[in-house]
């Protein structure tokens, strides 16, 4: 845990070449050892791995070392001192190497403390005194591997903890003690200690003692005992990585002293071959970009290379592949991509987990650097195999990641490619028989020649199935890769990642729009031969495998499928050229119907029912069956059956806030519908269907629990987003909602929600049990003021004052830093409230709060909630004071403002207009709209600004009508002034006439006013 990784192979042993075998290696169990618990991430094959007894030195060691930080000067002194006396003590004694092995945790763990607590250098005293002890120990000769790698650090973290005299000066001493030491253990260890020291203090700090260094290591190398010779490589080692460029001066003399260490190696370590292995990695590192396939220094170090990994042990192997990878990331102009893949894909089917690791990272890299070159490669269904055969949880993660990456980076040149490798993944069984070209084989050019094979022997069972593999060839293969057959489908979990990698497919292709628009992909294709594989040539084959994986038997994949066709709606809803008046997916019409109907099962999951709900929404709202009346009454059907069944909505395998989220997802679904069809009857110009015309009296029907359900959901919200929860008598509609957690899950869900339920409300609602009271006039007028023609939601006071007063704070707490994020509302609502094309595009993700906040104003300001005094006046005063605010943030929203404020003028009770403060608000905004309008229109015209002038000229005779007759004299004098500097303003015939017809009809009115004052 102390010791760094890096250095894991010195000992007491090499992990990572067998996983049973590091298991049971370090095993060191007892009766009264901890049980692991069945929620551990990885569960070991041998319990009870260490005893309590064990476990509480280790935990006291490690408090000594943190009490040993936080000390002061004399603190630190006073428990080195003891800490030296434990050492001198025993030394004959069989537990002396247990309190060596102690004494090494505590300070190691002391000093690394430091490092994070005090950045300022220690005193001379503290650092003398800790080199004195770790010295000690060294000096003792046969301590064990861990114990000489942590006092080897040790002076490593007293060199960082100390100034650069200090440095200098323990690295001198330490110079002088391996040039006169006669124990090689001795030797060895301050071997180490050097190359710990460079790699802490930094090749910068200690470039002038870099050639002594060196010099006195290679020394060192030469000597024919084998454990010196390896500790002396891995300080030569540390010294090469942190010296860096400044090293370069050395290579020549490393790589011939590696050569002869391989050449007078007659016994054949394992562990002297990884050494030298590893160096040689350093030194590529090192020179970079002056590696080149001619050059001497790259022929010396693939030779060793190929003669260190020529017995074929695991270190070696690690080694080799480790200098492809240094390759591909410091000298990619040594050797081609392809001869580099050629080197790897043998090494993804090793038996040893680290040799997969790092062939998957190294083909990573691969993809990172040139995805251009890898994509010629095809490995693409080599990755899949070898990742339905790894039963490694973090490589299995990392191959995934792989492909994921090659995916993005190849896909926007071969979608059809990707396609195809995805259906054969997730609906073909495997041979798992991965051949390939022999012609790639014999091409000279493309790698290293002369190397010699690399076996890694039979599989095993229990680690990666089916990859007994023939004997891979040296650095390069010469067999194809092969896979011994198995007559059964891929792997579950392989077949639902291949599904995942299909449905990034929109996402991958990127954002040319050849990709997505049909005339011009079939225009691209036809201007060169290179430029033909466009996705939406392949719509056909898309949307077949996402119907066939949203109807798969496996539950648990469906999701994924009815997420992919909903994709393809937002991406490919574009009209057919060959069919005008169509949309090019309305000829799969059948296969989104029928996944949509099996997601919406009765006996669906929630993952599967929020899909299909969403998928329901989208084909209503993209008028893909606007011109089928039976397609659109089932899937409203289909939609309408779990809202029967609202409040049984619950699943106990599930957390607390997954049902929550499907009934936010449903009452979402039926605003969004309900919007969209109200988007149609609002714009005039387009005519709507009767498929769509016939969902109005079953929206009718259903408002009435719809309703509820939708204001107690904006209810809970209003609950969340202000933090302030009702104490007493108050039930949530969300269950668990007062829940951290489940507000947090659901909060993003209900951001996008509630502009669509908030607009749903609004639209056509109607004050509770006001036609029963009033004539049937009454009544027919109220109908015709309504969009569709019918009583959708009824409020009463208490639910109009709520949602009155839920709009006021969304618009004034736009920009609260509590919830901080801008909202993402679904974008389908976007034609209700800005006034564009239904069937447009989204241009902007984020809507803004005065653009769902005041047209549920202009709906609440309508004559029936005045009639039935639901709108004081104090609230019409809010209403302007918003409308005031809003003109000055935005113009789109004039047009808005203005008919609020019409309303208004119309609507308000007598007594409103007799209170001056009022009077004074009204004119005032009228006159500031007024000016504002005749100002754009000269400016620039739009085809907007008549309809928005149209509305105020008429506005201003029936205001000044109801105005009192004090009132409207002040009025009518302001007004003619706006309207002599709009005529001098006006720049167009048509603006001058309009405006001047506007000034005779105010100076009629000013003359009523004056002869019927003279008159009283």
């Amino acid at each position: 845990m102390l010791l760094d990784k890096r250095d894991a192979w010195l000992g007491p042993w090499n992990p990572g070449r067998d996983l049973f075998e590091d298991e049971l290696r370090s095993f060191q169990g007892g009766k009264d050892g901890l049980v692991p618990s069945v929620w551990d991430n990885q569960l070991p094959s041998f319990p009870q791995p260490e005893t309590i007894s064990k476990m509480l030195v280790n935990q006291k060691l490690l408090c000594f070392g943190d009490i040993f930080a936080s000390e002061d000067i004399g603190g630190m002194l006073s428990l080195l001192e003891m800490v030296e006396q434990c050492l001198r003590a025993g030394k004959k004694q069989a537990w002396h190497a247990t309190s060596v092995t102690n004494i090494c945790v505590g300070l190691l763990s002391g000093l690394k403390a430091l490092l994070a607590l005090r950045p300022e250098p220690l005193p001379l005293e503290v650092l003398s005194l800790a080199q004195s002890i770790f010295q000690s120990i060294l000096a003792e000769g046969d301590i064990c591997a861990s114990q000489r790698r942590a006092s080897s650090e040790g002076l490593g973290l007293l060199a960082r903890l100390g100034n650069d005299v200090f440095t200098a000066r323990l690295t001198r001493v330490l110079l002088g003690d391996i040039n006169s030491a006669v124990d090689s253990n001795y030797a060895g260890s301050v071997a180490i200690s050097l190359g710990c020291i460079h790699r802490c203090a930094g090749g910068i700090a200690l470039s002038s003692l870099v050639p002594a260094t060196v010099n006195s290591l290679s020394s060192l190398a030469k000597s024919s005992n084998t454990a010196l010779q390896i500790w002396s490589l891995h300080g030569l080692l540390l010294t090469v990585e942190a010296a860096g460029l400044s090293y370069v001066s050395h290579v020549q003399a490393t790589l011939s002293l590696a050569m002869d260490i391989l050449l007078s190696n007659e016994i054949g370590s394992t562990n002297l071959q990884q050494a030298v292995g590893r160096l040689i990695n350093a030194i590529v590192a090192v020179l970079g970009p002056e590696l080149s396939p001619g050059s001497i220094f790259f022929s010396r170090c693939k030779s060793v290379i190929a003669e260190v990994s020529s017995r074929q042990e695991t270190a070696t192997l690690y080694e080799n592949v480790r200098f492809t990878q240094q390759l591909v990331l410091f000298a990619p102009q040594a050797v081609t991509v392809h001869y580099n893949v050629q080197t790897l894909l043998p090494t993804l089917s090793a038996r040893q987990p680290t040799l997969r690791r790092l062939a998957l990272s190294t083909l990573r890299h691969l993809i990172e650097k040139d995805p251009g070159s890898i994509m010629n490669e095809n490995i693409e269904d080599t990755l899949f195999h070898m990742l339905d055969e790894e039963t490694d949880a973090e490589i299995g993660s990392l191959a995934r990641t792989t492909v994921m990456r090659l995916l993005y980076a190849s896909c926007p040149s071969q979608p059809s490619r990707w396609l195809s490798i995805c259906r054969n993944m997730i609906l073909s069984s495997s041979s798992r028989v991965i051949s390939r070209s022999d012609s790639s084989q014999n091409d000279s050019s493309s790698g290293l020649d002369g190397e010699t094979g690399l076996n890694y022997g039979d599989d095993d069972e229990n680690m990666v199935s089916s990859s007994q593999n023939p004997t891979f060839q040296g650095y390069r293969s010469n067999h194809p890769i092969a896979y011994l057959p198995r007559n059964k489908h891929l792997r579950y979990r392989t077949r639902v990642f291949a599904a995942e990698c299909l449905s990034h497919l929109p996402a991958a292709v990127g954002k040319n729009p050849a990709h997505f628009d049909v005339a011009l992909a079939r225009k691209q294709s036809g201007s060169g031969p290179t430029s033909g594989d466009w996705l939406v040539l392949q719509l056909q084959e898309l949307v077949s495998l996402a119907y066939q994986i949203s109807t798969i038997q496996f539950e648990n994949m469906r999701p994924v499928g009815v997420t992919l066709l909903s994709t393809i709606i937002d991406k490919f809803g574009t009209l057919d050229p060959e069919l005008p008046g169509h949309l090019l997916l309305e000829q799969y019409q059948a296969q989104l119907v029928s996944a949509v109907r099996t997601a919406l099962d009765s006996s669906s999951g929630p993952v599967l029912l929020e899909a299909g709900l969403q998928l329901a929404t989208k084909i209503l709202t993209c008028k893909i069956v606007s011109r089928d009346q039976l397609a659109v009454k089932r899937i409203f059907s289909l939609i309408s059956r779990p809202l029967n069944e609202f409040n049984d909505l619950y699943y106990p395998s599930f957390a607390e806030w997954v049902s929550c989220k499907i009934k936010v997802r449903l009452l979402t679904a039926h605003a969004s519908l309900k919007c969209y069809t109200f988007a149609f009857l609002k714009n005039q110009q387009k005519e709507i269907s009767d498929e769509y015309l016939a969902l109005l009296p079953l929206f009718s029907e259903s408002s009435k629990i719809l309703g509820i359900y939708w204001l107690c959901l904006l209810k809970d919200y209003s609950y969340i987003r202000t933090q302030s929860f009702p104490k007493e008598n108050w039930k949530p509609f969300l269950d668990g909602i007062q829940s951290t957690l489940v507000s947090t899950k659901l909060l993003a869900c209900l951001e996008e929600a509630w502009p669509l339920i908030l607009q749903a409300v609004a639209l056509d609602a109607v004050p509770l049990n006001t036609y029963i009271e009033r004539s049937s006039e009454t009544e027919n007028q109220s109908v015709t003021d309504l969009i569709s023609g019918y009583s959708m939601v009824e409020l009463g006071s208490e639910e109009f004052r709520f949602l009155w007063g839920f709009a006021l704070l969304l618009l004034f707490q736009g920009q609260d830093s509590v919830l901080g994020q801008s909202r993402l509302p679904i974008g389908s609502v976007n034609a209700i409230l800005c006034g564009g094309g239904v069937g447009e595009e989204v241009k902007s993700t984020s809507l803004k709060l005065c653009e769902v906040v005041l047209p549920v104003f202009q709906v609440l300001s309508a004559e029936r909630f005045f009639s039935v005094g639901f709108l004081t006046m104090v609230s019409c005063q809010e209403l302007l004071q918003v409308c005031f605010f809003s003109i000055f943030v935005e113009d789109t929203w004039d047009s808005l403002a203005i008919s609020i404020l019409s309303q208004i003028v119309q609507n308000c009770p007598t007594d409103f207009l007799k209170t001056e403060s009022f009077v004074y608000l009204v004119s005032e905004l009228y006159l500031a709209l007024l000016f504002k309008s005749f100002t754009s229109a000269t400016s620039q015209y739009h085809s907007s600004q008549d309809d928005i002038v149209s509305v105020l000229l008429t506005t201003a005779p029936t205001l000044l009508k109801r105005y009192e007759p004090k009132m409207g004299l002040k009025s009518i004098l302001a007004f003619l002034l706006v309207g002599y500097k709009c005529i001098q303003r006006a720049s167009t015939e048509f603006s001058l006439s309009r405006i001047h017809d506007f000034v005779q009809c105010l100076t009629s009115l000013m003359k009523s006013y004056v002869t019927g004052k003279q008159f009283s």
